[in-house]
């Protein structure tokens, strides 16, 4: 895939990280629960599954990481981060302020803490693994890089890094939110603002970092307060 059908198809390396962490993310639904919730004997097993097919391809899609260069400057960065911050905020802000749509989301809200210890500690090492590492990457390539120019130019590799346009900007952000069905509107302001950030850097690593900041923070606060839904 890295130097062979890639090259024919160079949306590949974008497309098929993300598509398989969504279909594996789907398939959560259909685990064995236990007392209305995930199991606790399957989901662990599961996720770290997922998470390990998911690296996997995105390793062997490792050419789309060329669009991590450039990177931002260290004032680039420290936006990132605080822009990631204050996406979190806006989520917890936002929580049970606007109205649902339809059937929630597949989301596994799955308390680590009725796991034993060392398995809880390992499970949540996976887990902020694929929260902070895994997730802002493939994401971020795929709606920020492969996407963004997508929308403008089909012939997508024309497309410098950076160009944002009115029309990409709303529909990857429209996007971004069908992606989060219960959260739907942070994900619709959160893309807006990592498109905002995109044109301002000129950088899909400065969009990750900040990804990454705000899935840290929002992992600490579910740690923190026990809101396993926006786990």
């Amino acid at each position: 895939m890295e130097r062979g059908f890639a090259v024919r198809q160079p949306w590949l390396p974008y497309v098929a990280p993300m598509a398989t962490f969504l279909i594996l993310t789907s398939l959560e639904g259909w685990l064995p629960r236990s007392e209305g919730g995930p199991h606790p004997h399957w989901y662990p097993l599961f996720y770290t599954l997922k998470a390990a097919i998911v690296a996997a391809v995105a390793w062997a899609c490792r050419s789309a990481w060329r669009d991590l260069v450039p990177r931002p400057r260290p004032m680039g960065w420290a936006l990132a981060v605080a822009l990631g911050l204050g996406v979190t905020a806006l989520w917890v802000g936002l929580d049970g302020l606007y109205p649902q749509f339809g059937a929630s989301g597949t989301r596994a809200a799955f308390d680590p803490g009725v796991l034993p210890m060392p398995t809880r500690a390992l499970f949540l090492a996976v887990r902020f693994f694929g929260l902070v590492v895994l997730v802002p990457l493939i994401e971020e390539l795929f709606w920020r890089s492969f996407a963004m120019r997508w929308i403008i130019d089909p012939d997508f590799l024309r497309v410098p890094i950076g160009r944002v346009t009115p029309a990409a900007a709303v529909l990857t952000a429209a996007l971004f939110a069908l992606e989060h069905p219960e959260e739907w509107l942070p994900a619709l302001l959160t893309g807006l603002a990592w498109a905002g950030l995109l044109r301002q850097s000129r950088s899909v690593s400065a969009c990750i970092v900040s990804h990454a900041a705000a899935n840290l923070a929002l992992g600490l606060y579910v740690l923190a307060t026990g809101a396993w839904r926006f786990w």
